[in-house]
């Protein structure tokens, strides 16, 4: 099944990506070769919006944490808008988003956010 990958610039450093279709094995290359050149250090936002993402594997959930991880090295942010309620499971049973704040954006945007400044102290601490 295809996937569509349309990127939306909103402002400087703040990137939407609406990702419609299917995020599985077969298409995770496809999304991850998309988004690859909004993983530079100019790009401090980075928005999925799974607005029409019908279904998430874990190969999904890779481009997504690959991407937290790039971001997060650039002291940016990435959030997940517009889950329906099946895909906001996966991203609550996988950790990313719990399920009492996936409805609300501004939530998820903190949760995103100190899991992000998390996972960069990790990192600081073991180079360190």
């Amino acid at each position: 099944m295809a996937i569509k990958v349309n990127i939306i610039k909103k402002e400087a450093g703040h990137f939407v990506v609406a990702v419609e279709g299917r995020l599985d094995s077969e298409t995770a290359p496809q999304c991850e070769a998309g988004i690859k050149h909004l993983l530079a250090s100019s790009t401090k936002v980075l928005t999925f919006d799974f607005k029409h993402l019908d279904y998430i594997s874990s190969m999904g959930l890779r481009v997504i944490v690959a991407a937290m991880k790039a971001i997060a090295k650039q002291k940016g942010r990435v959030v997940v808008r517009n889950a329906q309620p099946p895909i906001a499971k996966v991203l609550d049973i996988a950790g990313l988003i719990p399920g009492d704040i996936a409805e609300s954006e501004r939530s998820a945007d903190i949760f995103l956010d100190a899991i992000q400044r998390k996972e960069s102290a990790k990192e600081r601490d073991v180079s360190d």
